[in-house]
């Protein structure tokens, strides 16, 4: 924990970050609740960010209660074959919907912080749903289902970053999304009403077919995120 410790602290104080993101924790909840807790003794204040899958615990999330500043789940499938097919839960609608819930009774709608002329979030819960080729209705029955359950209001990040890293035995999920996919889920965003939207436009698709998509780490590298 001191090294980790350290090593948190040390990115912090040398690239004078705006939050301490940890992205999946779940399955390392502990380490995670005794690292925030140890950085709170030692002065660091910075919002932390749960980084997560949407398929949460409600229990374990009214455990982190107290640890966490912004909550930055996906709800990836409105459709229940889909999520058995492509991540083997079945229940991953009605457990999303759970989770992201208690995640909006903990901390509310992501707003931003109170320092003046600051545009850095400092506490709430921001949902993000990724569109995949091929899977228009899901993501247009996602949508209409998050738009049910809270609001115009909520905090949405539409994202169109799929990238087809390895062969899927899906063909559509070989191949990126394509604009008149994404205008199709855009458009439905917009005439269901949501005010905040936080939108991820495709870019072209990569004039290399080698040439890795810019959103893709290349974790051989120094700097994985170009």
């Amino acid at each position: 924990m001191d090294e980790l410790f350290e090593r948190v602290t040390g990115m912090i104080e040398t690239h004078h970050v705006h939050n301490v993101n940890l992205v999946t924790p779940d399955h390392f909840f502990p380490h995670v609740f005794e690292l925030i807790l140890l950085m709170r003794r030692r002065g660091y204040d910075l919002p932390v960010v749960y980084n997560l899958s949407g398929y949460q615990s409600v229990p374990v999330l009214r455990m982190a209660e107290s640890l966490v500043d912004i909550y930055l789940p996906d709800f990836k499938y409105a459709d229940s074959a889909l999520s058995q097919r492509l991540s083997k839960c079945r229940d991953y609608p009605e457990k999303a919907l759970e989770a992201i819930a208690e995640m909006v009774r903990q901390k509310g709608f992501l707003e931003d912080t109170d320092a003046p002329h600051s545009d850095v979030a400092g506490k709430g819960v921001l949902v993000r749903h990724l569109i995949l080729p091929g899977q228009v209705e899901n993501s247009l029955n996602a949508l209409t289902t998050l738009f049910l359950e809270f609001g115009s209001s909520l905090p949405l990040s539409l994202m169109s970053q799929y990238y087809p890293v390895l062969p899927q035995k899906d063909q559509a999920l070989n191949r990126s999304l394509t604009k008149d996919e994404f205008d199709r889920v855009f458009s439905h965003a917009a005439d269901l009403g949501f005010e905040r939207l936080f939108v991820q436009f495709p870019d072209q698709p990569p004039a290399v077919k080698s040439q890795a998509a810019p959103f893709v780490p290349d974790f051989r590298q120094k700097q994985p995120f170009s």
